[in-house]
């Protein structure tokens, strides 16, 4: 029988992956982190490999449940966040096709000005001055 429950908090960023364990009541009881490259292989270009994402993942999480000696089954729940605006591409089994176009990639740029130059209504309420070569929307086209 599980005695206490703990939430497992996992925050994907550019450069490294960071996992907390905290107990019920938000107090934190372990963490560890793991950096993956980043590569710039053109200019405004920026990538990364999601398998390294994964090695990171893994690795992290083994290593926090490992130092903290709280099991599996103690684990109540896991919350994820990483960082927005990046593109994995799979093929029809799932698999990654080449490496991932991060969010500060910008070789959409002229994808940018074109949706830009649409003058679109909803451009107005995005909540930011001016379209990005950052934008979902922009690395799609």
């Amino acid at each position: 029988m599980v005695s206490s429950l703990y939430f497992i908090g996992i925050d994907g960023g550019t450069e490294s992956l960071r996992v907390g364990i905290f107990d019920q009541e938000g107090t934190p009881v372990g963490f560890a982190s793991r950096t993956y490259t980043l590569k710039h292989p053109r200019p405004g270009w920026a990538e990364q490999d999601p398998d390294e994402w994964w090695a990171s993942l893994v690795a992290a999480v083994r290593d926090v449940m490992s130092k903290s000696g709280i099991v599996p089954d103690e684990i109540a729940g896991i919350s994820l966040d990483c960082t927005t605006c990046t593109v994995v591409a799979l093929d029809k089994f799932d698999r990654v096709l080449r490496p991932a176009i991060i969010w500060m990639d910008i070789r959409a740029a002229d994808q940018a000005r074109r949706v830009a130059e649409t003058g679109d209504a909803a451009l107005k309420y995005n909540g930011f001055a001016k379209v990005s070569a950052e934008w979902m929307p922009c690395k799609a086209l």
